[in-house]
């Protein structure tokens, strides 16, 4: 039998950052302070808005930011009203659309286009999902 002791962050003062460091252990993800990735898997669980008006959110910051980390990330963070690292996981997808979807996506004017979309989801979901610990809303918004 194996006995499994889970540091919670002394410094967590909620439940919900206890639960999502639970996650974080269970899920073998190191503490934030050793995580390499900004979101380290789990980033927008228990961040409740991370997809409100997702899709408007991601254009309104990929537009303010030239689709550019940190700015892209700064924003979302304050739009969605989510942690720094979840608005770093948003703002990576952000740049992530700039990069491979930008004339599928009308630079930046038409992110609600079926192409855009798949576009994004082809090329930038896996990722998100690795940073975040959530699905994009490719399919319901």
């Amino acid at each position: 039998v194996q006995k499994y002791f889970i540091d919670v962050a002394p410094q967590a003062e909620d439940a919900t950052a206890i639960s999502v460091e639970i996650k974080r252990h269970l899920r073998g993800v190191p503490d934030a302070t050793n995580a390499t990735a900004a979101g380290a898997g789990c980033a927008c669980i228990d961040q409740p808005g991370w997809d409100h008006d997702f899709f408007k959110g991601l254009q309104n910051c990929g537009l303010q930011a030239g689709g550019a980390q940190p700015v892209a990330g700064r924003c979302m963070t304050s739009l969605q009203h989510v942690s720094q690292a979840c608005g770093t996981c948003l703002g990576d997808i952000i740049q992530c659309g700039r990069d491979h979807c930008l004339p599928d996506c009308c630079f930046g004017s038409c992110s609600s286009r079926d192409t855009c979309r798949s576009c994004n989801k082809r090329n930038c979901n896996e990722k998100f999902v690795t940073c975040a610990g959530v699905t994009p809303p490719w399919d319901t918004q």
